[in-house]
């Protein structure tokens, strides 16, 4: 009978599955957003770049309009409107920097794609540290 309940419960455990930050519609655009990051990083084609960073343009884009969770909770210790205006600065920053990882991709510009890739973990970094609960 123990050899029956224990698979029982551990696949009951496992179908319980936690909310994380993912479930929320920003996570999931931040998600797109850094699934087309990592693999632009990667990329040797500067048209399947351009097209990555396209993606990712299109999830800022998606992301602009939302409020990260940390904020909406009243986490921020700015408070909602300066988060907010925060927020989407650097949400407008870190597209401006995909449209010109785009531009250099399509003018076959690898260091300036390095350059501004790293650029980029810079202004993540500061957005999650800021935005992201701990």
């Amino acid at each position: 009978m123990k050899k029956l309940l224990f698979p029982l419960f551990a696949v009951a455990l496992m179908s319980v599955s936690p909310v994380s930050a993912d479930d929320t519609p920003l996570g999931k655009e931040m998600e797109a957003f850094n699934d087309a990051y990592k693999a632009m990083r990667r990329v040797q084609d500067n048209a399947e770049g351009a097209k990555l960073a396209r993606e990712a343009q299109e999830a800022l884009l998606k992301s602009f309009s939302l409020t990260p969770e940390f904020v909406e909770k009243g986490g921020h210790p700015d408070g909602k409107e300066k988060a907010m205006a925060s927020y989407r600065t650097q949400i407008a920053q870190a597209l401006t920097m995909m449209c010109q990882i785009e531009a250099a991709f399509l003018a076959d510009d690898k260091a300036k794609v390095d350059e501004l890739v790293q650029a980029l973990r810079d202004v993540k970094k500061k957005g999650h540290g800021e935005f992201i609960e701990e």
